[in-house]
């Protein structure tokens, strides 16, 4: 009989035990599940990147502190065990919240902008400006000019209020664009991808090139926008 009873109060200690992980064990388990996931996703191959998901999680150690989104290009193939992995990894990042009381910023996390899906090293990847050498960040951030100055390609100015004057920099210059922050939520929502995308490619571009890093760090003054014969024109 005494040797059973210890053999509960053992048992019972190690459930008490497992139970009282401390929240940085509970990170830990949960970026090694992300480790996992960015193994399962090397293993898909590059044959039909048009037919991948982009996915995003909240990734880094005690999730949510110096934290940013991770994507993931997901395709039938590994569909199932990403689903399992990532459940898996959302069960511990909530338990090591439960138990963690310091304050959680995810509120404050921006994921940065990605540039669709590519292949890099024979397997998928969603593309971030850091993945781009100095002639690829060039040319992208020339064609992303490009899109933000032809993004309206009829505007129309009934009410100067809705548009704003965004500033960008252009062959190392400070420039302008249109924006119209208007009812058309789609329109914002594909603008405002597109000038996070800029500033992202500036920044790596000023990483790469020592001699762009004052154009990136031209300031900007505030420009009003009047209408002028029906058309959003940007005050000098």
């Amino acid at each position: 009989m005494k040797l059973i009873r210890l053999f509960f109060l053992i048992v019972l200690c190690v459930a008490c035990k497992k139970d009282n992980q401390s929240y940085e064990e509970h990170y830990k388990k949960a970026d090694a599940k992300l480790v996992e996931i960015e193994k399962l996703v090397k293993t898909s191959s590059c044959n039909d990147l048009s037919s991948l998901q982009i996915d995003s999680v909240i990734g880094g150690y005690n999730g949510g502190y110096n934290s940013v989104y991770k994507y993931f290009p997901v395709g039938n193939e590994i569909k199932n065990a990403y689903n399992k992995l990532k459940s898996e990894y959302i069960s511990l990042l909530e338990a090591a919240r439960k138990i963690d009381e310091r304050p959680i910023f995810d509120m404050l996390v921006e994921s940065e902008p990605h540039f669709g899906i590519g292949c890099i090293d024979g397997s998928p990847k969603v593309l971030l400006a850091s993945d781009f050498n100095l002639e690829q960040t060039r040319e992208k951030l020339n064609t992303n000019i490009r899109a933000l100055e032809t993004f309206y390609a009829n505007p129309i100015c009934h009410n100067p209020s809705n548009w704003y004057a965004l500033p960008i920099a252009k062959d190392c210059k400070l420039k302008y664009v249109l924006f119209q922050n208007d009812s058309n939520s789609e329109s914002r929502k594909d603008f405002n991808a597109i000038y996070r995308q800029h500033k992202a490619l500036s920044r790596r571009l000023a990483k790469l090139d020592p001699n762009y890093v004052k154009c990136e760090n031209l300031l900007a003054s505030h420009k009003n926008v009047r209408c002028e014969n029906n058309k959003p024109v940007i005050e000098e």
